[in-house]
């Protein structure tokens, strides 16, 4: 009983925040869709240097193919521009409501 209670708590919570901050609610819902859809179009794809089929009858050859592979494979981190925009929407939108919270707090405590 008290697990309910609690999820009940925390369901209102849920609804109190949304109610709230409709904005937020709709960048998740927006984000979310973003990533189910991503996810479901590239999903079945596979690059194509993931696609290799070594046939040899010389050995050394074979190792010379698959070290020259596994270097090009090697995967790097990259960052493009996109990343800066969400890391500066993202950070700024948290830092308005950490100041946000901070003079909600303030004005508790006078």
């Amino acid at each position: 009983m008290k697990l309910f209670k609690n999820h009940k708590k925390r369901v209102e919570k849920v609804k109190d925040f949304t109610a709230k901050n409709k904005v937020f609610a709709i960048m998740m819902i927006v984000a979310v869709i973003f990533l189910l859809v991503n996810f479901v179009f590239t999903s079945d794809k596979i690059p194509s240097e993931y696609q290799e089929v070594i046939i040899s009858d010389n050995v050394e050859a074979e190792e010379t193919v698959v070290a020259e592979n596994t270097e090009s494979k090697r995967e790097t981190w990259r960052f493009y521009f996109i990343d800066l925009i969400i890391l500066g929407v993202g950070g700024g939108f948290c830092l308005v409501m950490i100041l946000r919270q901070r003079k909600k707090t303030k004005e508790e405590l006078k």
